[in-house]
């Protein structure tokens, strides 16, 4: 199985003219993106040190939108009947917007279906809990330093289950811990 993805973590934070990317969570920390967001405030990994789960998301697959609106032509018509839905909008108001929700695989008429990943630290453990659907997978990525490397730890299969992932706090080089999650949309 391939996967489409961002082709660099950098294009994770490419700027782009006039995107106002939301997943729910807040817009993004690096300002504007396309496919980059936050979620929830950061999260305690210790008492003195915070982090934050990051989501980079694929692009949308190359030919799939011949109306050009940023949204792939055969999701507009499954979900809105017709194309022509606005990438930008939020259907049903639960604060993501279109373009987000095919892009998580979340239903963009249910305030319900969200794609929003939580996390805690219990007993040296920060533990990952992301929420999954079938047509996706989700690449896990971590570092101790922002400024440093990302590691890419594992990458979950979406079955549409709820999947708890963890990092034992003593494997990193300060008492942080950041995470990121990659969205992968298969291509076959």
């Amino acid at each position: 199985m391939t996967f489409f993805r961002v082709p660099s973590l950098l294009c994770a934070f490419a700027s782009v003219a006039t995107a106002a990317i939301d997943s729910g969570g807040g817009r993004a920390v690096l300002g504007d993106s396309i496919n980059h967001s936050s979620i929830g405030a950061p999260m305690a990994t210790s008492e003195h040190a915070t982090g934050l789960i990051e989501i980079l998301y694929p692009e949308i697959p190359a030919g799939s939108d011949a109306d050009g609106d940023g949204l792939p032509d055969a999701w507009e018509t499954q979900h809105f009947g017709a194309t022509g839905a606005s990438a930008s909008a939020d259907a049903d108001g639960d604060g993501t917007t279109n373009l987000m929700e095919y892009l998580a695989a979340t239903d963009p008429r249910s305030g319900t279906s969200v794609f929003r990943p939580s996390s805690r630290v219990e007993s040296g453990k920060l533990i990952l809990t992301v929420p999954t659907v079938s047509g996706r997978s989700y690449r896990v990525w971590g570092t101790s330093n922002l400024q440093g490397t990302w590691t890419a730890h594992d990458t979950i299969s979406g079955d549409g289950s709820t999947v708890a992932w963890e990092y034992l706090m003593s494997q990193s080089a300060t008492s942080r811990y950041f995470l990121k999650i990659e969205i992968l949309i298969p291509t076959n």
